[in-house]
């Protein structure tokens, strides 16, 4: 079922820019953790579950090595990740030499998930040369509390949005839908903290229920949830790149959250099904494919038209 949001929200995504990006970020944007798998924190959707898929560079001199590596591989691009430290953040204390060198020496788009980073690092990863931060953005008090137990509220979150899209040059808010243990309930108020810095790229998740996590067994929004939310956002940002990021659930379910993520109106979708792909060319879509995280600019990358070899 489409609502009449839905529908307002694909029209307009049609008139501005009739194109869906299928992102794939393996091999050639790799996500690298500068602090293996280990993490201060004890998130209850994550408890460092998904440290284990990403390269570990646990020194700044295996990070330089490993870029590299990678760009003389044929890489575009990196996202630096990892697990937070007790304030909320990724420690990049140690590696902005690394990362100013890596970005000297390869030309590599680098994308960070940065947390709460206090604003005297947020100047320096841009002086370093980080292009991009990927920011987890909280928009309730109480789901700040409830998933990641930190003593931090979503004023700094809003806080942090703004030291960052003064110090890089782009910020791309990333907003999980069902993060309230499935409930939909700071996101709206989310949005609204976005909508202050008018990002060129909105990335909406969806809660995955994770097994070895507290939150293994709690049902998570709706598609028809996802997609009215989706739509509101597309409808709050009609310039905006508005993508569907990588944590969302690949269950039964899968097919019809990413239809009802494309008939709300989204640009982008990271490793989508071959029936969204069909669902796109049918609703008239232009389907292009980009090989980089869905969160960096179509123009910084490579782009092509879709094929499927």
């Amino acid at each position: 079922m489409v609502t009449e949001l839905q529908r307002r929200a694909f029209s307009m995504k049609l008139k501005h820019d009739p194109t869906f990006y299928a992102c794939y970020p393996h091999p050639k944007f790799p996500t690298l953790s500068i602090t293996g798998d280990e993490c201060a924190l004890n998130c209850k959707h994550c408890n460092r579950h998904y440290l284990r898929h990403m390269l570990p560079c646990l020194t700044p001199d295996v990070l330089f090595t490993t870029c590299l590596n990678l760009a003389s591989n044929g890489a575009c691009g990196v996202l630096l990740s990892g697990g937070y430290n007790d304030e909320g953040y990724l420690p990049f204390e140690n590696y902005l030499d690394a990362i100013e060198r890596v970005k000297r020496e390869t030309g590599l788009f680098i994308s960070a998930h940065t947390g709460l980073v206090p604003g005297w690092l947020a100047h320096e990863l841009g002086r370093a040369g980080i292009d991009l931060a990927d920011f987890d953005l909280i928009g309730d008090d109480e789901t700040i509390k409830l998933v990641l137990g930190i003593d931090r509220t979503a004023e700094d979150y809003r806080r942090s949005l703004h030291v960052l899209k003064r110090s890089l040059p782009h910020v791309a808010p990333h907003i999980c839908i069902g993060l309230h243990a499935g409930e939909i309930k700071g996101e709206r108020a989310a949005l609204e903290f976005a909508a202050e810095i008018s990002p060129h790229a909105l990335v909406l998740l969806v809660l995955m229920p994770t097994l070895g996590t507290e939150f293994e067994r709690i049902t998570g929004p709706s598609p028809a949830e996802v997609g009215e939310l989706i739509a509101e956002a597309r409808l709050k940002f009609p310039k905006a790149m508005l993508a569907l990021g990588c944590m969302r659930p690949r269950d039964a379910g899968r097919v019809e959250l990413e239809l009802q993520a494309l008939r709300s109106g989204i640009d982008r979708m990271e490793v989508p099904s071959e029936q969204t792909i069909e669902a796109a060319r049918k609703l008239g879509l232009q389907v292009l494919r980009l090989d980089a995280c869905c969160s960096v600019p179509s123009e910084l990358t490579g782009v092509s038209t879709w094929s499927s070899t």
